[in-house]
């Protein structure tokens, strides 16, 4: 009987993949290890960003609710006043903006490495062809002026372009040069819509919305007054603080979005400027940042219980 031997291990594997290729001297480039690095703290910045806006239309959704039950006796219940502060299609936009992104820094992440690009190439390209066939109608309800929609259309078709062709390890210095400006756009783009409290956004108007919901639970107060129980009273008037402290949690949730955006834009930003360098202490200093802020942002969303 003749013993195989048997086959090496994943983790053998790729001890074989790395000394066969410091053999062939293609070793792995610091620009190829940063880039690595960007692409995952970068995922993990646009996947809480998608979380954002879910919880963006969630907490608008329940706003209305409570200003349905608290009117109801007075306004009865109009169809046309209940809606989301984002429709379906409006969400569906952002995602796949989001989407593109996410793919590009897949993208990065592959073509950073020395192995055949073969698991992900149909799904980049998808989301590139639909990412160039995106007009500037799409970013109708985008909560930027007119200039930047026409911008939001350029940056998306132009990452959308990169994916479609889908290139190799040799071609990061040149993917990042092209890329750099579009990101730079969108990410900014993506932040105005979000925005912060006091400036245009969803923020604002998120904030707003949990003002009407504070005033109408004082009206629902002061209308029931002599009809509700002292224990229900009481749970109502507890209801105020809670909803102060919802809204105090969404205004810090999307200004920590807002700002997780800045570092990716930023970090990309300093990722290029490495291409020639073998020393990056201004790109690792930016990469803290972003691993810094997307860590924060995941810890406070799990803490609020999003999904």
């Amino acid at each position: 009987m003749v013993l195989k031997e048997p086959a090496p291990r994943a983790g053998h594997r790729f001890l074989l993949m790395c000394g066969t290729l410091l053999l062939s001297g293609c070793q792995i480039s610091p620009l190829a290890t940063r880039t690595a690095a960007f692409s995952t703290a970068a995922t993990a910045t646009i996947a809480q960003t998608e979380n954002a806006y879910q919880r963006v239309n969630q907490a608008y959704l329940d706003a209305q609710v409570t200003h349905l039950v608290a009117n109801y006796d007075t306004q009865g219940f109009q169809s046309s006043l209940f809606q989301p502060i984002l429709t379906p299609k409006d969400l569906a936009v952002r995602t796949q903006v989001l989407n593109g992104l996410q793919q590009y820094a897949t993208l990065l992440a592959e073509v950073s490495g020395n192995q055949p690009i073969t698991e992900l190439e149909t799904q980049t390209k998808a989301v590139g062809s639909a990412l160039t066939k995106m007009q500037k109608d799409d970013f109708q309800s985008f909560k930027v002026n007119a200039t930047d929609k026409n911008i939001a259309e350029t940056a998306v078709v132009a990452i959308g372009s990169v994916l479609i062709e889908h290139q190799r390890a040799h071609a990061l210095p040149r993917i990042l040069n092209q890329m750099n400006p579009p990101i730079q756009e969108i990410s900014r783009i993506l932040e105005r819509d979000i925005g912060t409290v006091g400036s245009p956004g969803l923020a604002s108007l998120l904030h707003r919305k949990f003002d009407d919901q504070i005033a109408d639970e004082q009206q629902y107060i002061r209308i029931n007054e002599k009809a509700l129980t002292p224990d229900q009273k009481r749970t109502e008037i507890e209801t105020l603080p809670k909803l102060l402290l919802a809204q105090q949690q969404a205004d810090q949730a999307l200004a920590a979005t807002s700002k997780a955006l800045a570092a990716f834009a930023a970090c990309h930003a300093a990722l290029t400027e490495t291409k020639a360098q073998k020393n990056s202490p201004a790109f690792r200093l930016e990469l803290a940042k972003m691993e810094q802020n997307v860590q924060a942002l995941s810890s406070f969303y799990s803490s609020l219980g999003a999904k």
